[in-house]
């Protein structure tokens, strides 16, 4: 089961912003309504862990209403059964449901495992946003109608927002040195050097109209390199006296600017390592390969263990998720998703 949302990317959607509100007796009751599927009963469990079917509906609404609006943009006739990738578009929308529904599940799985409760600092700091959106919806009364029109109430809403909470926790637990979930140093390593900013500086010598001169050259800045005290100091040097047009300048590995032949010989370098003369149809090159940028990796890399943990979670899937019809959340003409 892939997914292409990150685990922080979906807590950080529960902010529940929703829109305005209805008085149409929208509610508990609105998912069954749909599906005629009772809405506390489990519908898939995980790993497991029960998960009562409006888990599920509230992820499945919220993608029939995203689709429903992505098809109604373009002006095209919403579907169902039109064939994509893997089966059919309520397939789709069903498993894009399934997967966050698994997703939240594990994070709860993984809070059991390692402890991690909601304490009465975080029932502080929920009570704190339920007092902030009801005053922005200009009042309790206002902001339940709204929920309803989610299927939610304050207690879902809060069920759901928890989830967060304790992803948080997670997260500070995977962050302390020595604890069960802090990952393995030379796994952490590896994803850094897949998905870290890696820069690289280039000395160009243009081939110009001859060649064999701007291999000679090369030759001897790469000589003068590997006697330097201060290579990195030499390099500079190299760099800044080179042919490129744009003057000595840092390059990010992926964006598209550095040939690929040089890309594929800078993945190959350690941190602070110069390359040997590298030819090109451009000339000749030396590359210094920079630090990685780790910003937003490590964080990363627990969205990456979490995602890796729910792709591999037993999920048990009932005869009423089987049966379930996407396009009978289109039919109740529910308000415009948040």
């Amino acid at each position: 089961m892939k997914r292409r949302v990150t685990a922080l990317a979906l807590m950080l959607s529960l902010t529940l912003t929703a829109c305005g509100g209805g008085e149409d007796g929208r509610g508990q009751g609105l998912f069954q309504k749909a599906s005629g599927v009772e809405e506390e009963a489990a519908l898939l469990t995980v790993d497991g862990r029960e998960v009562p079917s409006w888990r599920y509906l509230y992820w499945l609404r919220r993608g029939c209403e995203r689709l429903r609006e992505q098809y109604r943009a373009a002006g095209l006739p919403l579907d169902w059964n039109a064939p994509v990738e893997g089966g059919t578009l309520a397939d789709y929308v069903k498993d894009q449901a399934l997967a966050d529904t698994v997703l939240y599940a594990t994070v709860e799985n993984w809070a059991d495992s390692h402890g991690c409760v909601l304490d009465e600092e975080d029932r502080a700091a929920m009570d704190a946003a339920w007092a902030e959106r009801t005053a922005a919806h200009g009042g309790e009364a206002a902001y339940l109608r709204a929920l309803a029109d989610m299927g939610l109430d304050r207690a879902r809403m809060e069920e759901l927002t928890g989830v967060g909470r304790l992803y948080a926790k997670l997260y500070g637990l995977y962050l302390e040195e020595g604890s069960a979930l802090a990952p393995a140093p030379e796994a952490l390593e590896a994803f850094v050097r897949e998905r870290g900013r890696i820069t690289v500086d280039r000395a160009l010598f243009a081939a110009g109209e001859d060649r064999e001169a701007a291999r000679q050259r090369a030759a001897e800045a790469f000589a003068r390199l590997n006697t330097a005290e201060d290579q990195r100091a030499e390099f500079a040097a190299l760099a800044a006296a080179g042919d490129d047009p744009a003057g000595p300048r840092t390059f990010t590995l992926g964006d598209g600017t550095l040939d690929k032949e040089l890309e594929a010989a800078a993945q190959a370098l350690e941190a602070g390592q110069c390359s040997g003369i590298l030819e090109t149809g451009e000339g000749f090159s030396i590359l210094l390969r920079g630090e990685t940028d780790r910003s937003g990796v490590e964080e990363a890399y627990f969205d990456h263990m979490l995602q890796e943990a729910a792709e591999g979670a037993a999920v048990r899937l009932t005869a009423e998720y089987e049966a379930l019809d996407p396009a009978a959340f289109t039919a109740l003409a529910l308000p415009e998703a948040e």
